[in-house]
């Protein structure tokens, strides 16, 4: 097993259009996502990335939403300029945090997932979609005639793995959907037979997987004991009275 962490810079993906089926892939997560947040409340929703920022996300409860992105490729949907391993917030002021294909490029993984918990107030939501390594997509990664671009050069984490990194930092895993049984390679990328058969018997192997996992946090509480024990002040030894000694000298 690779490490997650890399000392090489990768570009990310900037536009959907930069996957050959981005438009239909964005529609697939649009609606999914979108039936995530009805079950999201609160005062503050973060996106980050690109793609995050270009999801329709109007239908959401929460009102105050902040693009975040470390470049200006699209200035009027960017909020605020930031890195994904260093975010600008304070600690437990967020309440939904999206993220759509950015783990697959940072080059430390584990720091973006650990600035999202310090963020995210207790019992906060992530909605986050990566590509699954297990699935139709890995065969772009063997096909020789690839068109240069970005989605080409992502690390591929497995599922149990980023499932693992979350929960080892303080998320419970909600819900997981797999969708988008494609392999990315054509345009006209359409469902065939096969891929048919492949969502109906075997539903784990979509080529992108949305996890959705909620910051959780236990207060310590003393533990009262049931048993009420006297705690007053009874020495071993009682001392003997002046009377008592002088009877004893007689």
């Amino acid at each position: 097993m690779k490490p997650a962490l890399t000392y090489t810079w990768t570009e990310s993906l900037s536009q959907w259009e930069q996957i050959p089926t981005g438009k239909e892939l964005k529609h697939i997560q649009n609606d999914i996502i979108r039936r995530r947040l009805k079950l999201s409340f609160g005062h503050h929703l973060v996106k980050l990335g690109h793609l995050t920022n270009a999801l329709d996300t109007k239908s959401c409860l929460i009102k105050h939403q902040i693009n975040l992105a470390p470049s200006f490729v699209k200035p009027h949907l960017l909020g605020v300029f930031a890195e994904f391993d260093q975010l600008p917030f304070l600690s437990n002021s967020v309440d939904v945090v999206l993220m759509n294909h950015e783990l697959e490029f940072a080059s430390d993984p584990h720091q973006v997932l650990r600035e999202i918990h310090r963020v995210l107030m207790p019992n906060g939501n992530l909605v986050m979609s990566v590509f699954n390594p297990f699935s139709l997509f890995i065969v772009n990664k063997l096909w020789p005639f690839k068109t240069q671009s970005p989605l080409w050069n992502a690390r591929l984490f497995s599922i149990p793995r980023i499932k693992d990194w979350l929960v080892l930092l303080g998320f419970e895993i909600i819900e997981q959907e797999y969708c988008c049984y494609s392999t990315f390679l054509s345009k006209k990328d359409t469902e065939n037979w096969l891929q048919k058969l492949i969502r109906k018997y075997l539903p784990k192997v979509g080529s992108v997987c949305i996890i959705t996992a909620k910051k959780r946090e236990w207060p310590l509480t003393p533990i009262r004991s049931k048993v009420r024990f006297n705690t007053t002040f009874q020495p071993v030894v009682s001392r003997a009275s002046s009377n008592s000694s002088a009877k004893v000298k007689k």
